[in-house]
């Protein structure tokens, strides 16, 4: 089986007063067609580094580069690049929402989905409300949440209208989250969770990378962790969590 994204050759390093600080050193990880993949990592150990160097936007960094292939190729220019941006659902960790704030939220999460390659029109806005309907929106703002400014929005708000953004992109065949759950309550970091679970279960299902601190996922394939600049497959992942038990499919009770 080919891999949806292959990560080789990634190093990532800050010029700092005292020197060098390695972020990631020689780094390789890969996600393939359907699988759930966590990259674990402490906060402070370079997980958001790895985000942008994936999707190349404020890398931030003096020393970043890696080879990446998306469906088995290359992404080596920039309109190769541009295209895998427009091809997946990402949502960073540093909310989308803060630099729109002037937006309503449907109307933000519309114009990330129409600047994809994949929906448009009234298809666009049906998958938009299914996955607004799956993770039960209508419990922000009184059922208003998609006429609220994204400047009048809470740092939850703000969170889960970016992940709407990314999600709504259904037919993507790749979804990058970074730190997904930042800020979000228990009952939908639960239904998160069970969403990107449900996934897998799609036919032609996407790849999903989550980078996290979070051992509450359930469902996951592969597990690598960032430490001390080192990016390693790691066997014995235990999901933990403070948000309940999960039944035998890896779901959370959906009731508040």
């Amino acid at each position: 089986m080919k891999p949806i994204l292959k990560i080789e050759n990634m190093n990532i390093a800050f010029q700092q007063k005292s020197g060098k600080k390695i972020i990631v050193e020689n780094g390789e990880f890969e996600v393939n067609p359907g699988e759930f993949v966590l990259i674990l990592g402490e906060n402070g150990a370079g997980k958001s580094s790895i985000f942008r160097s994936i999707v190349r936007e404020d890398t931030r960094s003096n020393n970043d580069s890696r080879d990446m292939y998306f469906k088995g190729e290359l992404i080596d220019t920039q309109d190769k690049l541009d295209d895998f941006r427009r091809s997946i659902g990402y949502a960073r960790q540093e909310d989308d929402a803060d630099r729109f704030f002037s937006r309503k939220v449907w109307d933000y999460i519309r114009d990330y989905v129409n600047n994809s390659n994949q929906l448009h029109g009234a298809e666009a806005y049906r998958e938009m409300q299914s996955v607004y309907d799956a993770l039960k929106c209508d419990k922000y703002a009184d059922g208003e949440f998609k006429e609220r400014k994204l400047s009048k929005c809470s740092g939850g708000e703000k969170r889960m209208a970016t992940l709407l953004a990314a999600l709504s992109r259904t037919k993507s065949d790749l979804f990058v989250l970074d730190e997904p759950i930042n800020n979000l309550d228990a009952y939908h970091a639960r239904l998160l969770n069970n969403y990107l679970a449900k996934l897998k279960k799609r036919e032609n299902p996407p790849g999903i990378l989550v980078i996290t601190h979070c051992h509450m996922f359930q469902c996951v394939d592969k597990v690598y962790k960032l430490s001390k600049g080192k990016i390693t497959r790691i066997e014995d992942y235990k999901p933990k969590s403070c948000y309940g038990e999960c039944n035998a499919c890896g779901l959370y009770d959906e009731e508040e």
